[in-house]
């Protein structure tokens, strides 16, 4: 994924200050809100609505069990998430400390991964989003 110059001036600026916030120092009635807003959503936008660069095949183990990696480059994870809910159900949860630990489930996500129990799921989400 390429990120501009602008870009990584903006993220240092809204990191530099540990969670204080983005200091602006400018006149009032400037539309500085509406500019940052702007920014930000441009910002977004870039990061989130990249080309999918490639996608990583690996495998892994969850409770004992093969599982199907896919890792995505660039793309948007968003889009690729509401895919696999609409297309494979509700995933499970091996590694959220808000939920209980679902053995077995069809497919998790995890580590900017997805994780498919079958093969043809993860042949499946390659053929969608290569």
């Amino acid at each position: 994924m390429k990120i501009h110059p602008w870009q990584l001036d903006m993220l240092d600026k809204m990191t530099r200050y540990k969670g204080k916030g983005l200091v602006q120092m400018t006149g009032r009635q400037m539309g500085k809100s509406t500019f940052s807003g702007q920014a930000f959503q441009r910002l977004w936008d870039d990061i989130n609505n990249s080309p999918i660069e490639d996608l990583k095949l690996s495998e892994g183990k969850v409770y004992g069990s093969r599982y199907y990696c896919v890792e995505p480059v660039g793309g948007s994870w968003l889009r690729m998430e509401t895919w696999c809910l609409d297309t494979f159900g509700s995933n499970g949860s091996a590694w959220d400390k808000d939920k209980a630990p679902e053995p077995n489930a069809r497919w998790y996500m995890n580590d900017r991964r997805f994780w498919f129990r079958n093969e043809a799921d993860r042949i499946m989400f390659v053929l969608k989003w290569r």
